[in-house]
Formats: C-alpha cells, sequence, structure tokens
C-alpha cells in the first residue's frame, strides 16, 4: 500500500496537473501560461481534501513525495 492511497484520486490527478502547470509556465512564462497555473491552483486550493486545514500540511507532503516518485520512473 502506497503512502497515498488513502487520498481522492482526483486530488492526486489534480496535484499533477499543477506542477505541470508550473513547469509549463516555467519553460515558457507567458501571461497565458500563468493564466493556466493560476487556475489550476486555484481548483487545487478549492478541493475540499485539501481546504481542511488539518489535512492541508499532510496532504502536501504526502503529494510531493508521490510526485517525486512519479518522476523517478
Amino acid at each position: 500500500m502506497s503512502d497515498t492511497d488513502d487520498f481522492p484520486a482526483d486530488l492526486l490527478d489534480l496535484q499533477r496537473r499543477w506542477y505541470d502547470a508550473e513547469a509549463a509556465w516555467a519553460a515558457d512564462p507567458t501571461e497565458e501560461q500563468r493564466t493556466a497555473f493560476t487556475a489550476v491552483g486555484a481548483e487545487l486550493r478549492a478541493h475540499p481534501y485539501w481546504a481542511g486545514a488539518e489535512n492541508r500540511h499532510k496532504a502536501s507532503m504526502k503529494l510531493k513525495q508521490a510526485a517525486r516518485l512519479d518522476a523517478a520512473r
């Protein structure tokens, strides 16, 4: 069982989209990419699991760990 198995699948997908949008904006610092990055960030902050104050730090750490594992593949 992975550390992120108890996380909502849509939250993991949303976090991965956020990392992708961040990388796209870093590679192409246009207003269009900034807007896309900001929009995904707003979705992430609005997610019910992420929005729970008691969950925010745990979610952030676990999702960063999952992203590192994805990058290593």
